[in-house]
């Protein structure tokens, strides 16, 4: 596998001459995503004067998790189609990005692998976090005032194993949810593999390759702290799909040429 510089001169190489398409991407997202956080607000206000503060937040962070596998997720994926292909070389007009609302067929496969995704993210995290809450409810004093109990001494000094746990859960459930970091790229590139299929894959393909996965991802730190300011998002978009979709395809080739390897070598 190249170096995480080779792959994002590459990436920026894929996108000399289309950096106003690309342009137009991130534009496109960063509007849509602006109407989503406007759209948002305009359901929580009065959601949030019928309700209590608990039952509005739950719906509002259900309504928003639905709304992106339904909405956002195909949107992405249609972008990262652009990219894909772009890459490729193959002249790829900006509407491509709609492409997965333009085909029921399509938009179900997108949908398909969101929802896939979201689950298989949702049970690691809550395995690898799992015991970092068991230790704070025991440390908290609110776990012992619901069952009208009195706090055992000893509970209030576990705390700091709590925040250990949590910090192992932090790394643990980053370095397993890389395992599906192929997989929209993988269903992108051949049309007849299922969303199951390409978890799976996603899972062969990079086991050999989580620490130069991770070493990627951590390479856009900064990028992504500027992106936390929404403009910006216009132009680190671009270069984060792009440099996503070259990382991928080195992969990819990389998994394959060893696959070849092996079958030369067999022992």
């Amino acid at each position: 596998m190249p170096s995480n510089h080779i792959i994002k001169a590459n990436a920026k190489t894929s996108l000399e001459n289309k950096w106003s398409r690309a342009l137009s991407i991130g534009a496109i997202i960063l509007s849509i995503l602006c109407l989503y956080i406007v759209l948002l607000q305009l359901i929580f206000i009065p959601i949030s004067n019928i309700l209590n503060d608990i039952t509005s937040t739950f719906i509002i962070i259900a309504v928003t998790v639905v709304s992106a596998q339904l909405f956002g997720m195909p949107l992405l994926y249609g972008a990262l189609r652009w990219f894909w292909f772009t890459a490729s070389d193959a002249d790829v007009p900006v509407s491509e990005i709609f492409c997965y609302f333009g085909s029921g067929k399509e938009y179900l496969r997108a949908l398909s692998l969101s929802f896939r995704i979201f689950m298989r993210s949702s049970a690691v995290l809550f395995f690898c976090f799992l015991p970092s809450l068991i230790v704070v409810a025991i440390s908290s004093p609110t776990t012992y005032s619901m069952f009208n109990a009195s706090m055992p001494y000893w509970a209030s000094s576990v705390w700091a194993l709590g925040n250990m746990l949590t910090f192992l859960g932090v790394f643990l459930s980053f370095f397993l949810l890389l395992r599906y970091f192929a997989a929209p790229i993988l269903m992108i590139n051949d049309p007849s593999i299922t969303p199951h299929e390409a978890l799976d894959l996603s899972v062969i393909i990079t086991k050999n390759a989580n620490g130069k996965t991770l070493s990627f991802v951590l390479s856009f730190f900064g990028w992504s702290l500027l992106s936390s300011l929404y403009l910006p998002i216009i132009f680190t978009l671009p270069y984060f799909l792009a440099s996503y979709s070259v990382f991928c395809r080195f992969l990819i080739n990389h998994y394959n040429r060893r696959v070849a390897t092996s079958f030369v070598n067999p022992f």
